[in-house]
């Protein structure tokens, strides 16, 4: 059974923390927004953002920390390598209260350890899309895909306006990496039409082969093969 952690309210929604057995689940009115039971897709897309960079020193920037998988894996991958020092990775996380439970309730043995390259900052993802900066890969997992469910004003992330400002302030080989719970077909259509490169992988929840989590690839330039292959990657038809 889930014993209730907290609640918080942001943005006039009310988010609840739970734990059991360790594990941590948060819930934004009522509805379970992330679940500590089930992150395999996080992991994955952790792994991804790491692994794609071509600089020696990538700067990646990841929208929405939730219960820190996708950092975790960012972080681990990035250590077998280059030492974690030589990349910056900015979280971007628009609540205090995610922000504040992750360091006292979630993961607290990480936010100590984590290096000066490694931000937290209370924000919305989109107020570091700007033109002057190239990022080698933004990471987006802020809701449950591109249909806004936790804030509406997520929407215009997965916009086609929002998609140009992405490709805008992407290094010239950066990636757009977006995590769904569900696979969009006008996303992808959207995203082609933007001038990106969509691959994807779709990774099954345990003991649910009927459902599957959904990593999107939107790269500037287009993955060879055997990248594809390399990264578990399939093209989006």
């Amino acid at each position: 059974m889930w014993t209730h952690i907290a609640s918080a309210w942001s943005e006039g929604s009310q988010l609840d923390l739970y734990e059991r057995n360790g594990l941590h689940m948060i819930r934004v009115d009522g509805w379970e927004l992330m679940n500590g039971e089930y992150h395999a897709s996080e992991d994955q897309l952790g792994r991804l953002a790491a692994l794609l960079p071509n600089s020696p020193h990538p700067e990646i920037l990841v929208g929405g920390l939730g219960l820190g998988y996708t950092l975790a894996s960012i972080l681990e991958t990035l250590n077998t390598r280059i030492h974690q020092t030589q990349a910056w990775v900015t979280v971007a996380e628009r609540s205090g209260a995610v922000l504040r439970w992750f360091g006292t309730h979630i993961n607290p043995r990480l936010v100590a350890t984590l290096s000066s390259g490694v931000r937290l900052i209370e924000s919305d993802v989109a107020d570091h899309f700007g033109e002057d900066r190239r990022w080698d890969v933004i990471v987006l997992d802020v809701d449950n895909g591109p249909r806004a469910l936790s804030a509406p004003g997520n929407a215009v992330l997965y916009s086609a306006r929002g998609l140009a400002r992405c490709w805008d302030c992407l290094a010239t080989s950066g990636h757009l990496l977006l995590w769904t719970g569900f696979e969009d077909r006008e996303f992808i259509g959207r995203a082609c039409a933007a001038g990106f490169s969509v691959t994807l992988q779709s990774i099954p929840l345990p003991n649910r082969t009927d459902q599957a989590h959904v990593v999107y690839v939107l790269s500037r330039e287009r993955l060879s093969r055997d990248d594809c292959d390399q990264l578990g990657l399939c093209r989006a038809a």
